[in-house]
C-alpha cells in the first residue's frame, strides 16, 4: 500500500511539472493580447550592501499616454521581491503603448509595508509613500523594448521610530 502511495505521488508530480511546462508563457502575456506595442517594466535593487533581504511588493502601477491609461498586465513577480538581490531585475509587468504614442508617464505604488533582514535584526519598512513616477519617450522603449527602474536602497530607507520608511531614490535605464 505504501509503494502505491509513493507512486501515485510521485505520478502526480510529474503530471503536474508537465501540465505546468507546457504553454511557454512568461506569466504576463495573456491569451488575447491588447492592442499596442507591448514594453516590459523591471525593478532592479542597488546598493544593497547593508542589507540581506529587503522584501516590497507592488500594489498598483499607473501607465498612461496623454493622460489615457495604458493597459498593463502584472507579472506574478511583482507580489513580492527580495530588492537585496542586486544581479535579477524583476518583472513588474507589461504595458501596451498605442502606435501614435510618443511617450509614457508610468507610476509605480507599493505595497503599505514590506520588511528589511541586516546582520544586526530585522524590522517593517513603511512604503506608504514610496511610489516612483517618470515619463519615458517611446523612442527610449524601443530600443530593447523594456525600461528598468534601479532603486538605490542606500538612498531610500531612512529609520525611523518604529521601521523603516520607503522614501525613493532612482535611476531609469532604457
Amino acid at each position: 500500500m505504501k509503494t502505491n502511495t509513493k507512486w501515485m505521488g510521485l505520478s502526480s508530480m510529474l503530471l503536474a511539472l508537465a501540465l505546468g511546462g507546457c504553454g511557454g508563457s512568461d506569466g504576463v502575456t495573456p491569451v488575447s493580447e491588447p492592442e499596442g506595442d507591448r514594453f516590459e517594466l523591471r525593478l532592479l535593487g542597488q546598493d544593497a550592501e547593508l542589507y540581506e533581504k529587503v522584501l516590497l511588493g507592488v500594489g498598483r502601477v499607473e501607465v498612461t499616454t496623454k493622460g489615457v491609461p495604458v493597459p498593463f498586465r502584472y507579472s506574478p513577480a511583482a507580489r513580492s521581491m527580495d530588492l537585496a538581490r542586486t544581479d535579477h531585475a524583476y518583472l513588474l509587468g507589461a504595458f501596451y503603448l498605442p502606435a501614435d504614442a510618443q511617450d509614457a508617464d508610468i507610476r509605480v505604488h507599493f505595497d503599505d509595508m514590506g520588511a528589511f533582514r541586516e546582520p544586526g535584526g530585522t524590522g517593517l519598512i513603511n512604503a506608504r509613500s514610496g511610489s516612483i513616477g517618470f515619463k519615458t519617450p517611446r523612442s527610449e522603449l524601443e530600443k530593447r523594448n523594456h525600461v528598468v527602474i534601479q532603486l538605490h536602497l542606500k538612498d531610500s530607507l531612512f529609520q525611523t521610530r518604529g521601521a523603516r520608511v520607503l522614501l525613493p531614490s532612482t535611476y531609469v535605464v532604457h
